[in-house]
């Protein structure tokens, strides 16, 4: 019989020296914001409550790649026991992996920045651009690798976003401590001035990154009401087709786009 979500966890405590949930818990808790508190653990550890995907997400990222894939494999066992057991075999979830493979996460789950990690990422342009940069990365990435990109200040970006456990270090490299996240609404007025930088140095964001311009375009024309409707619903189905690159394996994600629209229209005398 394979293993429960619960025993499986507990069996990757252990091995990783952990003998107590209490200790495996304030070191997940050291390296992010978790999503869950210590009571919610036990509970999972004890097969007392059925755990989240969300939850299972972000042990999966901050566990090594090998246990992240074996607690994922085991919690999609308990949802779809059947099936899984046609699509993989016993071992499967076993077998190591590559961290070169991506993250080991389910996708299509977003954690909101919180008002000072909003202010972290917002202090410099090497801050925003560093998170930018590890939450787009499909595995862990050396200093030296992150150095290529010209940081003025690197060491400075990395030490204030590991202190709001936006990134860890793991074997001298570096990863985001989440797979997306996302942004708060701008509801105080610190948070719509940090977005106004952010707006700045979006525009310096392909240069930063020497990605190559394939498409430009800028127009200051009379049109229809139909037609900005059209308009409209075109941009829309264009950023659910951005959007939708989050539904495929990321190993599959090998373009970076940086795409900017602001359109703007009213009434002009004439």
């Amino acid at each position: 019989m394979a293993e429960t979500v619960g025993g499986t966890l507990k069996s990757i405590r252990k091995k990783m020296g952990y003998l107590s949930a209490r200790s495996f818990y304030m070191a997940l808790e050291g390296r992010a914001d978790l999503v869950f508190n210590y009571s919610y653990y036990m509970k999972i550890e004890g097969g007392q409550i059925a755990p989240s995907d969300k939850v299972i997400n972000q042990l999966a990222v901050l566990l090594p790649q090998a246990d992240g894939d074996e607690l994922v494999a085991a919690y999609c066992r308990e949802l779809f026991p059947k099936q899984m057991d046609r699509i993989i075999s016993p071992n499967a979830a076993l077998r190591p992996a590559s961290r070169a493979t991506g993250k080991n996460s389910i996708k299509g789950f977003q954690q909101e920045l919180t008002e000072r990690q909003v202010s972290k990422v917002g202090r410099t342009r090497d801050h925003y651009f560093l998170f930018l940069l590890l939450t787009l990365a499909r595995a862990p990435l050396t200093r030296a690798q992150i150095e290529a990109y010209g940081f003025v200040d690197l060491g400075t970006a990395l030490q204030d976003l590991q202190d709001v456990k936006l990134l860890m270090e793991e074997g001298g490299a570096f990863s985001a401590t989440f797979p997306e996240f996302v942004f708060p609404k701008a509801s105080t007025e610190s948070i719509k001035k940090i977005y106004s930088l952010l707006d700045v140095y979006d525009q310096e964001r392909a240069a930063f990154f020497k990605l190559e311009k394939v498409k430009r375009g800028s127009f200051f024309k009379r049109i229809s009401p139909r037609q900005s409707d059209i308009l409209l619903a075109h941009l829309e189905l264009l950023f659910q087709t951005i959007r939708s690159a989050d539904e495929v394996d990321v190993t599959y994600n090998t373009e970076v786009i940086s795409f900017n629209v602001n359109l703007h229209k009213g009434p002009v005398k004439g």
